[in-house]
This record gives C-alpha cells, structure tokens and sequence, in this order.
C-alpha cells in the first residue's frame, strides 16, 4: 500500500489496485516507505509504551491507540515497555538507536507517528485508508490476557528466577519483566 499526494488528489495503491481520495489542502509529494514490521503486513501495527514516565510520549501513544478504537479496527500493539524484543524490531525498522513512540505501520507501509496519524484521521483520509486496506473489524479484548498480550510466566511466577537441580537460574522460558506471550492471542 502506498499513498501518493498531489495537489488536489490522493492516491492510494494497495496491492497494486489504485484509488484516488480527494484532497484540497495537502499540496506536498509523499508516499508512505516499504517498512513491514514482523508478521505485519496483513495488519496495523502500532509500537506504543504503557510507561507514564513521558507524559508526551503516553499521551500520543493514548491518542493513537484511542483514533484505531473509534475507528473499531483491530491492532497489533507492540509494547516496548513489556518487551525489550519489540525495542530491538522498532531499532531495525527505523534504522535509529533511540526511536520514538508511538510509530505506526500499515499493511507493511511505515505510515509515522501520532502527529502524521492525527492529521490523516482529522482530514478523514485515514478512515479511507483503512477501508481501501480492508484491515480487520472488530474488538480486540483477549479474555487470557485482557488485550495486553502477554501474562506472567507460570514457570516462575514473573520472578525471573527457577530451581534447577537445587540452584537458582534465570527463567528461559519468560522475557526481562517475567512475562510470556499470551497463548490465547497468538
């Protein structure tokens, strides 16, 4: 997928099948760059942090998840803050050491930030978008995990920690926070 503006025009190319969406006040040339996140590029994924640390960086990863919930399409939410793996994928596919959240991905189409998905969703382009993508519909609860896609490890007990053979080692089978994915969602 990608998105072609030009003035007065924008046209948007999924898997080889073109649309053209109106648009009167963007007059720059872009198109949205080739970047498939792992297991992506069938879905939105959205790379987010749950920390409050930053309050910016929440509240744009609050507003990003909130814009895909009104419009009632399911999203792949990488938390970086609960998966250091995720980190390391966002590092890869932006090509920086420290990259910022909340990024955005389409179909396998790197679409960028809060600011650039505000601006698509107020100018109604993105809900064009998503219905030329034909992303899925629907709700994303999952009743094991609540829709945060991971729980705590049972091995463990999210302590990091196991007894083998009368010594104390680190759990294989967790990540660095003692939590596993979620074998409901996957």
């Amino acid at each position: 997928m990608s998105l072609l503006r030009r003035r007065g025009t924008s046209t948007l190319d999924i898997e080889g099948q073109t649309q053209k969406i109106d648009d009167h006040h963007d007059h720059t040339r872009t198109s949205f760059i080739r970047k498939c996140p792992p297991d992506g590029a069938d879905s939105i994924v959205i790379y987010t942090t749950s920390t409050r640390g930053v309050r910016r960086t929440w509240d744009d990863c609050y507003l990003v998840r909130s814009i895909f919930e009104l419009h009632g399409v399911v999203v792949d939410e990488r938390d970086l803050s609960l998966h250091g793996a995720f980190r390391s994928e966002l590092r890869k596919l932006l090509d920086e050491e420290r990259p910022s959240v909340p990024q955005v991905f389409l179909k396998g189409r790197y679409i960028g930030g809060a600011k650039e998905l505000g601006e698509l969703n107020e100018s109604g382009k993105l809900g064009r978008m998503l219905r030329w993508a034909r992303v899925e519909k629907g709700s994303q609860q999952c009743e094991g995990c609540g829709g945060s896609r991971f729980v705590p490890c049972l091995d463990c007990g999210g302590s990091c920690r196991v007894v083998v053979n009368g010594r104390e080692k680190r759990c294989e089978k967790c990540d660095e926070n003692g939590l596993v994915r979620c074998q409901s969602c996957l």
